[in-house]
């Protein structure tokens, strides 16, 4: 069941990294913040998720979680600089590519650095 769930958080934080990045260059703001309120919007949802779950969140483990977000709104915000953004392929692609990585990082047991004690 673990592994079903990991393959469903996985594709809602790339679908939501993507939204809600989206959602911010609509709206006017900067590349910077657009990239982070993405980032934001799908961590923040998978934090709810676990909380309500009764679970540590993800985000609070080891493995990589902020990251594939991260690439997916950084996608988005390259694409619309470079005017580009509304082509009907960017928003999967980026979808995708947080996807992927999330998984990757899964299967491969892929960690985020912490900071040496001391």
């Amino acid at each position: 069941m673990e592994r079903f769930v990991n393959l469903f958080d996985a594709a809602g934080l790339g679908l939501f990294c993507v939204g809600g990045t989206l959602k911010a260059l609509e709206y006017g703001l900067g590349p910077l913040p657009a990239a982070l309120l993405g980032v934001v919007t799908a961590v923040g949802g998978g934090v709810i998720r676990d909380v309500l779950a009764g679970r540590v969140p993800e985000v609070l483990r080891r493995g990589l979680y902020a990251t594939p977000a991260l690439l997916g709104a950084t996608l988005i915000v390259l694409t619309d600089w470079l005017d580009f953004a509304d082509h009907p392929a960017v928003a999967p692609v980026a979808v995708v590519a947080a996807f992927g990585l999330r998984l990757v990082a899964l299967i491969r047991g892929w960690n985020a650095p912490v900071a040496r004690a001391g």
